[in-house]
């Protein structure tokens, strides 16, 4: 009985959601084409209709290709689809017997899928066959067998995975592989370039050429803590416990590396014997660069500093231009948060708390979710400062975009109306946002329901 009525109640919300295919809305003089691709209620490609609590991961491709998983039914399963706003298609089902629960998909350029089975196991689809990438009991490259743990994917589909290592010295270890080849990156049975054993390996990211940086604790080296990257014939420091940094500081402790085409690497660090407790740096495994420093001054005003003692620099990402997006604390100024980019010789202001939001009449209050595309845009989700500018619980969340503070442009707000009915939220969990050159895709809670929205900026309407 619970179940039947817990189907009306989603028929109901999809009957009254209503969303259509597409919709132009204005923001600030900007028309923005606001496309509806998936919403719970609506029927699934194979039957059933996506439940509430649907679309917990979307990602997008340059030819505007949405991958999003869903809880669907009846009867319940989970599923994994693709889809533009036209026509949707099932990649991988749940209740396949081979499978099991689908999840976190990552779309490549060509269309091919990547995605979790049971949270752990990577697979990957081209729409006609599903193959597994990396499955509990697989041989590890060097000996043993492995329980993946955590991947990232590149754009050809290429995977670096953790694992732990079984039957075998190992107990841990970080490989490389295309569901044909793969190759250990680092295992803890072989040494690093630092000497010593590592004892933790996490924290990874892939580049385009299947370079994979990491973040590792050691002991019994000349080193505690490193951020390496690896290619399967040898590893190459980046960032190393006791490395002089740049101004004469010395490296102790770093956050999460993120790595670019051209195999370098950015990564917040722990600094002492000097000033600054903490920076942003860039290397390549020969030259470092410090893109901010914890005391210095922020292009608008102020120092990067928390006063509580916490964390400066809580975000980091890296594009292919070695340009850095990153979140600050400020002090010392009018504003109390910020966002900018920087590549080490010029940091650009994206946003500050406390001043105008474009397409509002609010001012910025906090930042999250951030993209940093390779000609420097950046897209951002922020809260805007409750009581200014007309702005209260109800309309106080917004996506922008933009290159700087100059031209920001509010992408979408809660309070819009979209195919007739009241954004509200935007959900906190998951990987409900992704960018490109083309277009946003994001998730949005419309009241009871959930929609997967593709947004274009199109310009500047008359």
């Amino acid at each position: 009985m619970k179940s039947i009525l817990l189907y009306l109640i989603i028929l109901t919300v999809a009957a009254s959601m209503a969303l259509p295919f597409a919709q132009i809305s204005s923001a600030a003089q900007v028309e923005v084409r606001h496309t509806i691709v998936a919403a719970t209620g609506d029927p699934a490609p194979t039957g059933g209709n996506y439940l509430p609590g649907s679309f917990s991961n979307v990602s997008l491709n340059a030819s505007s290709e949405v991958t999003f998983d869903a809880s669907v039914g009846p009867p319940f399963t989970t599923g994994v689809f693709v889809g533009d706003g036209t026509t949707t298609s099932t990649v991988a089902l749940g209740s396949n017997p081979s499978l099991g629960a689908v999840s976190n998909p990552f779309i490549t350029p060509n269309g091919d899928i990547v995605f979790d089975v049971n949270f752990s196991n990577p697979f990957t689809s081209n729409g006609k066959t599903i193959v597994p990438l990396a499955q509990d009991g697989d041989p590890a490259p060097g000996g043993g067998n492995v329980i993946p743990t955590q991947h990232v994917v590149n754009d050809h589909g290429v995977i670096a995975y953790g694992a732990i290592i079984t039957d075998s010295a190992a107990t841990q270890g970080i490989f490389r592989t295309d569901g044909t080849q793969s190759v250990a990156i680092a295992r803890d049975d072989v040494s690093p370039p630092t000497g010593g054993t590592f004892t933790l390996l996490d924290n990874l990211s892939i580049n385009e050429r299947g370079q994979v940086a990491f973040f590792s604790e050691m002991t019994d080296g000349s080193a505690d803590f490193g951020v390496f990257r690896g290619e399967g014939s040898d590893l190459t420091p980046i960032f190393v416990t006791n490395q002089p940094a740049p101004g004469g500081a010395t490296f102790s402790d770093f956050g999460n590396p993120v790595i670019n085409r051209h195999g370098q690497v950015a990564s917040d660090a722990s600094l002492t014997n000097s000033a600054s407790r903490e920076g942003i740096f860039v290397g390549d495994g020969t030259n470092v660069v410090a893109i901010a420093l914890e005391g210095q001054a922020a292009p608008k005003g102020g120092i990067y500093r928390d006063p509580s003692g916490r964390v400066t620099f809580p975000l980091t990402k890296l594009n292919d231009r070695g340009e850095v997006l990153f979140a600050a604390v400020l002090t010392g100024g009018t504003s109390s948060r910020g966002v900018f980019r920087g590549d080490g010789e010029h940091t650009t202001t994206i946003a500050l708390a406390g001043t105008n939001a474009p397409g509002t009449t609010g001012t910025f209050a906090s930042f999250r979710n951030f993209k940093l595309l390779n000609d420097g845009r950046v897209v951002f989700i922020a809260s805007l400062t409750l009581g200014v500018g007309g702005v209260n619980s109800s309309n106080n969340l917004g996506i922008w975009t933009g290159t700087s503070d100059d031209d920001l442009q509010l992408v979408a707000r809660t309070g819009d109306v979209i195919g007739g009915k009241v954004l509200t939220s935007f959900p906190s969990l998951g990987n409900t946002f992704d960018v490109n050159e083309n277009g946003v895709v994001w998730v949005g809670n419309f009241g009871p329901a959930r929609a997967v929205v593709l947004s274009r900026i199109l310009g500047s309407s008359e």
